[in-house]
């Protein structure tokens, strides 16, 4: 190939690599563009939203961080009608949705559990129907989840339930839908979470029309494994639709069907331990030296007054040992 024919290949290159580069920049702006025109805007509020511009983040009500990818959209109260369309999924930094107050129709796309830094939902006060998607159970960063005020139908995934178990999500607000059955939960009430009427329940923390115990050791267990980062997927035995926990791999139960042991020493976890674990009451032995736990000590240990052996050697755990500990009678290794 010539000198000419090698600089033109280069040249054709580079321009087709900056162009690649500019589509890849605006992909949220893409997105969000996408999302206008599926929308009825009476109030002109999406007016700014202009997709010849090479990032969305001058357009008001939507806000970026320093690396110009979209954090927050806030269009509560905007006049706004028209569904969600699943690309919205993309946008993979956001932190904040905000479209209360609207008049949007349609389903809430399962692709919104893709958002992986979500911290506030807030899709009440709208027209939306069918049910919750079990995949925003997945966002682990998810604190605040507003639903209230739709036409949504079905259960409250389980998936979600026990983010709240867990402590990640604070707040989850379904009333005024048309949702119904029951969930599963001793581990919920342990939380000092009640239930309240169908007709007058508001969902702070956590409040079902129905609250049923069924099996509290295995919520407990399955919420720690939400809390967890697990790479080498030790704990993918631990189904939480199993009647209880003690099939799980890493747990054995005593003839009752409680979990006395729980062996996951060297087994490559990270992640803080959650204060429900106090609630296995029989738990006698907790072998989970040599992983990467952060986190404190949870008090909540303290609890368990038939523990023998306590093995937290070896981990990235911070703060002070619990007194609580100090009770457990039973305790011969610390």
């Amino acid at each position: 190939m010539g000198a000419h024919s090698e600089a033109a290949a280069a040249a054709l290159f580079t321009g087709f690599l900056a162009f690649a580069m500019l589509v890849s920049c605006n992909t949220e702006g893409d997105i969000l563009y996408k999302q206008r025109q599926e929308l009825k805007d009476i109030n002109n509020v999406l007016q700014s939203w202009d997709p010849t511009l090479v990032n969305p983040c001058t357009w008001f009500h939507v806000t970026c961080n320093n690396d110009n990818s979209v954090i927050r959209v806030d269009l509560g109260s905007a006049g706004l009608s028209g569904s969600l369309i699943p690309e919205l999924g993309g946008l993979r930094n956001l932190q904040y949705l905000r479209l209360h107050d609207n008049n949007l129709t349609g389903t809430i796309p399962k692709s919104l559990g893709n958002l992986k830094n979500l911290v506030r939902l807030e899709l009440q006060m709208n027209s939306l129907s069918g049910t919750i998607p079990a995949s925003l159970g997945g966002i682990k960063t998810l604190e605040f989840l507003r639903l209230n005020g739709n036409s949504l139908t079905g259960t409250v995934p389980t998936e979600l339930l026990y983010l709240v178990l867990a402590g990640n999500l604070t707040e989850i607000n379904v009333a005024g839908n048309n949702l119904k059955g029951t969930v599963r939960s001793n581990g919920f009430r342990a939380m000092g979470v009640h239930s309240a009427a169908a007709a007058a329940v508001v969902f702070t923390v956590l409040a079902l029309s129905t609250l049923v115990s069924c099996n509290t050791e295995g919520d407990i267990l399955y919420a720690q494994r939400q809390a967890w980062k697990d790479p080498e997927n030790v704990l993918e035995s631990w189904d939480p639709t199993l009647v209880n926990p003690c099939t799980w791999f890493h747990v054995t139960c005593n003839l009752n069907n409680s979990v006395v042991r729980v062996d996951l020493g060297s087994a490559g976890l990270s992640g803080s331990l959650i204060p429900q674990l106090g609630g296995l009451s029989n738990l006698q032995y907790l072998w989970l030296q040599k992983n990467n736990l952060t986190g404190t000590i949870q008090e909540s240990l303290g609890n368990l007054k038939n523990l023998v052996i306590l093995e937290l050697q070896n981990n990235s755990l911070s703060g002070t040992i619990p007194a609580s500990l100090g009770g457990i009678k039973t305790l011969k290794f610390l």
